[in-house]
């Protein structure tokens, strides 16, 4: 797709309409946050269209990340980016210490946010990837109370992040039994495909298989008039993760 799409366009405008004057980026008006922030830029550089003072919303995030919370989630969002972009990123030890001594929670999303900045700071815990693989049930997807596309993408992505060995045949199999409306819905149970569950699905191909399935098709149907994106099919606002998972099925690569 063009970079210059009228689809393109309307993406940027949706993230220009999200953005607050301090830099960072909200979820519809207000004051902004990590996560959405972290969700705006991650969009904008997919489609290599970050905003001229792209430095503003870095030194905002950069200040609030001084200020010292340490939520999982947010801690994720705000040290990824600075991360990525040679700022000040790291957090003192005694909150690295709370992640490492907590990072066995059922939702294997929230030990991906903490394994994430433990790495980020040079720790692999060779209990992280054990945890994940306790996980795994008989049907190859990972779960504590059942196995579904979620669970089984953060798996995935903790497993490939430490370099353990693990069947990817029957995750693949697991993550294909999901498949259905066009697109992976939570568990093969389960319907309609959301666009969690479609990206998670397209994060498992895309790392075991090493293939993008093409589900634009699915994602497009999820596109509002604002130029964002939203979760379902048949209704719903657009969000900045929404349009974040679309846009890096639509475009990334």
């Amino acid at each position: 797709m063009s970079g210059t799409s009228p689809m393109v366009v309307g993406i940027i405008n949706f993230f220009d309409r999200r953005r607050h004057p301090s830099g960072g980026y909200t979820l519809y008006e207000g004051l902004p946050d990590s996560k959405n922030t972290y969700y705006a830029i991650k969009s904008l550089e997919v489609i290599d269209s970050l905003p001229d003072d792209v430095a503003r919303t870095l030194d905002w995030l950069e200040e609030l990340h001084s200020r010292g919370s340490f939520a999982a989630q947010g801690l994720f969002y705000r040290c990824s980016l600075l991360a990525d972009y040679g700022r000040e990123f790291r957090v003192k030890d005694r909150f690295l210490d709370l992640l490492r001594r907590s990072y066995r929670r059922s939702k294997l999303e929230i030990t991906y946010y903490m394994d994430s900045v433990l790495r980020l700071h040079g720790e692999y815990l060779e209990g992280v990837p054990e945890w994940v693989l306790s996980l795994q049930n008989d049907d190859g997807g990972f779960g504590r109370h059942g196995s579904d596309i979620i669970n089984t993408h953060f798996a995935v992505e903790i497993l490939e992040a430490h370099g353990v060995n693990f069947s990817r045949k029957e995750v693949l199999e697991f993550a294909d039994s999901c498949w259905g409306e066009g697109g992976w819905n939570f568990t093969p149970l389960s319907h309609p495909p959301y666009i969690e569950t479609v990206y998670a699905g397209f994060r498992v191909n895309e790392i075991l298989r090493g293939m993008k399935h093409d589900v634009g098709d699915f994602i497009l149907k999820l596109r509002n008039p604002d130029g964002g994106f939203r979760r379902s099919l048949y209704m719903g606002i657009s969000e900045p993760e929404y349009t974040y998972r679309a846009v890096y099925i639509l475009f990334r690569g």
